[in-house]
């Protein structure tokens, strides 16, 4: 059974980080059949080209594969959740035991999935339990109700989504960063200016962002970083 239309009224952005086009080809098919042409999926062979999709998109669900191979897959879990902590994220490989599963979800995954032998049904639950988890996340972050919002001129909303943009993605590289250096390594410090300058500078985009864009533009059609699964 297809997601339900009415559960979105534009095609739902997804993406999925698969180095391996057969895997691709096996999650892109069960997507489809949950989400038939509703659907906007963007396909990554790295982080890294991950990475730059989210730069410039936002997405309410990512899948990631445990064998990609620019990073360690703990790294690539929690760079993915700390650039998108709205997005429900999945992580899967061939065969998933307990440690694998504890590890990936303290690293940020809402759930972890083995996909060789997952049926479409238990696809479904997994997608339907990490996008709930993730909107548990957000509610759980809001603060007090805002206040009422005045006014902010369109160019603004423009030019603070687009800087927005460019914030998420030098966290995210930072976070990636971080996480390829040791403790001890001299050059661990400048990054951690770094990411802690981001981290301010997001937080003062956030308050040109009033009043709150009710939904990002979304994207219509397939979108293919790679190839790979055309």
């Amino acid at each position: 059974m297809a997601l339900s239309s009415s559960q979105t009224s534009q095609p739902t952005p997804i993406l999925l980080i698969e180095p391996e086009r057969g895997l691709a080809l096996k999650v892109q098919d069960l997507l489809l059949n949950l989400f038939h042409e509703s659907l906007d999926l963007g396909v990554a062979r790295s982080l890294l080209e991950g990475m730059t999709y989210l730069s410039s998109r936002r997405v309410p669900l990512i899948l990631i594969s445990l064998a990609v191979s620019d990073y360690k897959w703990l790294d690539a879990v929690r760079a993915l959740h700390m650039t998108a902590p709205d997005s429900g994220l999945i992580a899967y490989g061939a065969i998933i035991d307990e440690t694998v599963r504890l590890d990936a979800i303290r690293a940020g995954a809402h759930e972890v999935l083995a996909i060789t032998d997952t049926s479409p049904a238990v696809f479904r639950l997994t997608i339907e339990c990490a996008m709930i988890r993730a909107d548990l996340w957000r509610i759980g972050t809001r603060s007090a109700p805002p206040e009422q919002p005045t006014a902010v001129p369109p160019k603004m909303l423009e030019l603070t989504h687009a800087l927005n943009n460019a914030m998420t993605s030098i966290n995210g590289f930072a976070d990636i960063l971080l996480a390829r250096l040791s403790a001890n390594d001299p050059a661990r410090a400048c990054a951690e200016q770094i990411k802690l300058s981001g981290k301010r500078a997001t937080a003062l985009v956030q308050e040109l962002r009033a009043p709150r864009e009710s939904a990002p533009v979304l994207l219509t059609g397939a979108t293919d970083i790679a190839p790979q699964a055309a």
